[in-house]
């Protein structure tokens, strides 16, 4: 009963989440929910830029650095991995369960900025990964008038 219960759940979450994704392409850009209708979890992240980079920073406790790939495309970057806590020896009854484990994914699209993609200052300390790409300065040219 339970697990029809859980199972119905997640299809009712699935459909808002494409009704979500939906509308917003409506908007013509692209959404983080898009990746959030699959089996899943997506790690917290921050995303900001500063004078000289664009950075994101995810929240990836108890996942170890061995267990994470990072990939980028013209349009996004990806984070994911996987991130394991019990063992299969023994039987385990919850009490409560709100850490998500198993493959996490995660899609950050780029800004319309210029971005150096191809060289990324990427650190992984106490669970956080920060990845850096620095601004590409658009550089004016002037043109004389004959």
């Amino acid at each position: 009963m339970r697990e029809k219960i859980f199972s119905n759940l997640v299809g009712i979450q699935r459909e808002m989440l494409k009704l979500i994704g939906e509308v917003n392409a409506l908007n013509g850009g692209p959404s983080a929910l898009e990746d959030a209708i699959d089996e899943s979890w997506h790690p917290k992240c921050d995303v900001f830029q500063t004078d000289t980079e664009w950075i994101v920073i995810a929240e990836l406790a108890g996942v170890e650095k061995d267990e994470i790939a990072i990939s980028v495309s013209p349009e996004y970057i990806r984070i994911s991995g996987s991130r394991i806590f019990i063992s299969d020896h023994c039987p385990l009854c919850y009490y409560n369960m709100e850490i998500e484990t198993g493959h996490f994914e995660r899609r950050i699209y780029f800004p319309d900025i210029a971005l150096d993609k191809e060289n990324p200052k990427v650190t992984y300390i106490n669970g956080i990964l920060r990845i850096a790409f620095k601004l590409i300065p658009v550089v004016e040219r002037i043109i004389p008038i004959n």
